[in-house]
């Protein structure tokens, strides 16, 4: 797997006698400024770049940089004061970039006009063809303005013989190929964490390069981010075994914003680094995947040795589910709003659902079922004017659904299709569909994406009663999705799921009445992590309604609630599912 890598091993800085160091007196205009030194940069062949700039820059009081930047590149190392090896060898190619030029006359010497805070500096990149260590030698040296360029450039071509300074300083880019650099080798041990209690893990890496060892720690497929201070598990310390040279820390507070474990190998050989992690006793059910990448290469989409394991946490606390509603424009186009699980701000901002596809080209589209933030559920089946039904089954990478695959011919019988989840008990989504004559048809999902749908039942009559047929969710707490009804006065019905494939839905019960207010409603599942599903209902002026679930059939909705701000702009969608 391919990755963008930050820096390599940072030189370290020597103050020494002759390089001015912070609280020094230096010339006039950038008193006490200083760099942190230079990144010794790997590239593999034909990826990445290197920029030669210096990580950070500082400086005491008024301190700001006014002056040049000399860097000076060699294919030899930078001891020679004949400068015989002035430019990259064959392979590397040297971008100036921003601020920067060459020195003309002389070869592999750049200058980088430097104020306030800039920090200029070219790039070095590897063709496809570079060899395996080929190398360039470079230095930076820091000129304040009114000084001698000259002198300057003549300190930068021999920095190789000089100390590091917090003014002066040396590195290398080299180039190693992806076979070599895969001798290096990773590998994991990731047993389960237990919810309150502690567990180590490992990883052994066989170094044939010096380099960076990252953990990182993320959801595993199939389940969302996590909140901040939500997951409730912290790396409780690292500790480096085998082989002499590995240096590590390890992140504080919450997870997977970061690498959370990091240890910088300076030299080749076999290393055990092991990590304990620890949770609270209210830690939710979540499988992580640990991600652990031995960054030889600093810079591009470098193949790094890499590898990943997934772990469950033990714990009797579920992750509660997230999500989404999406709306559909005048022009076709899909717009997603996540759910955050929260009452007082129900969804993200809207985002654009992408891709070219003409959802107007439907005259009946529904959802099988909730989707979740993370894109899992059953998906989304279209009619097209032809009569043909299409499926869209969920990604499950937090896009929402996949390329279609056609279902089959002749549905044009029905003015009403809905998704309802499972309502016949066997854990597949299923499909209602009503025709002209208002005989309502059972669909009984099969879970295939090649035949997603079984023989159809009639299963009632005389439900065009009703304008709007709206299922998926369980609304009365029994673990049965339910479907809910409304009829041409605006009066509410509640149709309680049995799980029976027989009989699948029970005697309708009245729950409501005004409702002919709204020409949408939409049941997307538990939007407010209270365990209980809810529904949402746009009125004729494009405001979003809540109506937070109970989880009782006698009384499952409380009280509506006008969704926070980007509740007020769903008028511009003919569609909401």
């Amino acid at each position: 797997m391919k990755r963008l890598l930050g820096a390599g091993v940072v030189v370290a800085l020597l103050v020494t006698g002759g390089i001015a160091g912070a609280g020094t007196a230096v010339a006039a205009g950038d008193p006490t400024f200083y760099f942190d030194g230079l990144l010794d940069g790997v590239l593999m062949p034909g990826e990445g770049r290197a920029e030669l700039s210096p990580g950070t820059t500082g400086g005491q009081d008024s301190g700001r940089p006014d002056g040049t930047y000399v860097y000076a590149l060699s294919k030899k190392p930078l001891t020679d004061a004949g400068w015989s090896g002035g430019g990259v060898p064959t392979g590397l190619k040297v971008d100036p970039t921003g601020d920067c030029a060459p020195k003309a006359g002389v070869a592999g010497v750049y200058l980088c006009d430097v104020k306030e805070w800039g920090n200029p500096g070219p790039s070095v990149s590897a063709a496809g063809t570079a060899g395996h260590g080929v190398t360039a030698y470079y230095s930076l040296v820091y000129v304040p303005r009114g000084a001698s360029i000259t002198a300057g450039i003549k300190e930068a071509q021999t920095a190789g013989s000089k100390a590091i300074g917090p003014r002066r300083a040396h590195a290398t880019v080299t180039v190693k190929s992806k076979a070599h650099v895969a001798q290096n080798t990773v590998t994991q041990s990731t047993p389960t964490l237990r919810a309150g209690g502690t567990v180590q893990h490992t990883v052994k890496l066989h170094a044939v390069d010096k380099g960076k060892l990252q953990v990182s720690l993320s959801p595993a497929a199939g389940f969302r981010r996590w909140d901040d201070g939500e997951l409730k598990v912290t790396v409780a310390g690292v500790d480096a075994g085998g082989a002499a040279g590995a240096e590590c820390s390890h992140s504080l507070g919450d997870l997977g914003y970061g690498n959370e474990v990091r240890c910088d190998i300076a030299k080749p050989g076999d290393y055990t680094v092991t990590y304990t992690l620890k949770s609270e006793a209210t830690t939710p059910a979540w499988k992580l995947s640990a991600t652990a990448v031995y960054e030889v290469y600093t810079s591009g989409w470098g193949d790094n040795p890499e590898t990943a394991s997934d772990f469950a946490i033990a714990s009797s606390t579920p992750v509660t589910q997230r999500y989404r509603i999406v709306g559909r424009d005048a022009e076709g186009g899909l717009w997603d709003y996540k759910g955050t699980g929260k009452a007082a701000e129900l969804f993200t901002p809207v985002d654009p659902v992408g891709g070219n596809f003409d959802w107007n080209q439907y005259t009946a589209l529904t959802r099988l079922g909730p989707v979740t933030v993370q894109s899992t559920g059953r998906g989304a089946v279209g009619r097209d004017k032809a009569g043909v039904l299409w499926l869209h089954p969920t990604s499950g990478d937090g896009g929402i659904y996949k390329d279609r695959i056609r279902v089959g011919s002749g549905w044009n019988v029905y003015n009403t299709l809905v998704g309802v989840s499972d309502v016949t008990g066997d854990k597949k989504a299923d499909l209602l569909a009503r025709d002209a004559s208002g005989g309502l048809w059972l669909y009984p999902g099969t879970g295939l994406n090649s035949k997603p749908f079984g023989t159809k039942v009639k299963i009632g009559t005389s439900w065009n009663i009703y304008d709007q047929l709206v299922g998926g969710v369980d609304l009365t707490g029994d673990g049965k999705a339910d479907l809910v009804a409304r009829d041409k006065d605006g009066k509410l019905w509640l149709y309680r799921g049995t799980g029976s494939a027989s009989n699948p839905l029970a005697s309708r019960q009245q729950i409501g009445t005004g409702w002919q207010i709204y020409n949408s409603i939409v049941a997307p599942g538990d939007l407010t992590s209270d365990g209980k599903a809810d529904m949402v209902a746009r009125d004729k002026a494009g405001v979003l309604w809540l109506y937070k679930g109970t989880g009782t059939a006698t009384q499952p909705f409380g009280s509506r609630v006008k969704v926070g701000v980007l509740g007020t702009g769903f008028a511009e969608y003919n569609l909401l599912f």
